[in-house]
C-alpha cells in the first residue's frame, strides 16, 4: 500500500484511506476504537496497525494518500453549489438504513444518466464496509467510486428523515439527516468530504440542522461557513 511498512500516517491520511471524515477518525482515536500514538501533539497511526484494524473490521482500504494525489487537482470545489444541485428533501421514510436509503434514492434529483438502482447498490455496498454515520445524528452516505463519465460536477443531496433511525453510527446516536454525496472523482470526493466535515464540526450548525431549516436558510448558512475556507486554484461552474 505504502512504501514503508511501518510508516506513521496522519489522521488526514487515515481518513482518506478509510473514506471517512477526519473528525470521525479523531473521535475513534480518542475513544480508543482505533490504535494510534501521539507524536509532538499530533495523533499518528502506524500503517501496520491500520491494516490489522481494517482486516479485523472487514474494511477494504482506499489507495494510499500518495496515489490519491496523482492526476489533476479538483477545481475550486464548492459544497454550497453541490448542495444547490442536489437539493434539500424532507420526510424521508424508513425504519432502518436500507429503507431510508431506498426512499432517499427514490426522491432525490439525479442526472438522467445515473441509474437509481445502481446508485442504491453502491450506497448499500459502502455501508457494509463501515457506517457513514459520523455522529451527532448525521450520516454522509456515498459510493466509494462512481462509474467514469457519469458525473461532471459533484452533488450533495440533503435529506431530513421523517423520524430518527439507528444508523450504527460511531457514537450510537440515531441519525436525523443524510448528506448524500456523489462525486466525479476520488480527488473531488475527498475535497468535498473535507469541506462538509468543516461545517459539521460546528456545534451551532448541528443545532441549526436539528430544526430542519428551509432550503434557502440552509444554503445561505452553508455559503457563509464555506467562505471561511480558502478557495482552490480555479473556478467551478
Amino acid at each position: 500500500m505504502l512504501e514503508h511498512e511501518d510508516m506513521n500516517l496522519s489522521t488526514r491520511e487515515v481518513a482518506r484511506l478509510l473514506d471517512m471524515p477526519e473528525e470521525t477518525i479523531q473521535r475513534w482515536i480518542r475513544k480508543g476504537s482505533l490504535p494510534a500514538v501521539e507524536i509532538k501533539g499530533q495523533y499518528m497511526v502506524r500503517e501496520h496497525d491500520l491494516k490489522r484494524w481494517a482486516d479485523m473490521h472487514h474494511i477494504v482500504l482506499n489507495e494510499s494518500p500518495k496515489d490519491s494525489r496523482q492526476g489533476p487537482e479538483p477545481k475550486d470545489i464548492s459544497i454550497f453549489k453541490a448542495m444547490q444541485r442536489g437539493g434539500v428533501f424532507y420526510g424521508i421514510k424508513g425504519n432502518n438504513v436500507k429503507e431510508v436509503l431506498e426512499d432517499m434514492v427514490r426522491v432525490v434529483t439525479l442526472p438522467e444518466n445515473l441509474d437509481r438502482n445502481m446508485l442504491l447498490e453502491l450506497l448499500l455496498e459502502r455501508e457494509k464496509l463501515a457506517s457513514t454515520g459520523i455522529g451527532e445524528g448525521i450520516a454522509i452516505p456515498h459510493p466509494r467510486t462512481m462509474p467514469e463519465g457519469i458525473l461532471k460536477l459533484p452533488i450533495i443531496s440533503t435529506c431530513f428523515l421523517e423520524k430518527e433511525v439507528d444508523y450504527n453510527a460511531i457514537d450510537a446516536k440515531p441519525v436525523f439527516v443524510l448528506f448524500m454525496m456523489i462525486s466525479p472523482s476520488i480527488k473531488v470526493h475527498l475535497e468535498m468530504l473535507s469541506r462538509l466535515s468543516f461545517c459539521l464540526r460546528d456545534r451551532d450548525f448541528i443545532r441549526f440542522l436539528k430544526k430542519s431549516p428551509g432550503e434557502d436558510d440552509l444554503l445561505k448558512r452553508v455559503k457563509v461557513m464555506e467562505e471561511r475556507l480558502k478557495p482552490a486554484s480555479t473556478t467551478e461552474p
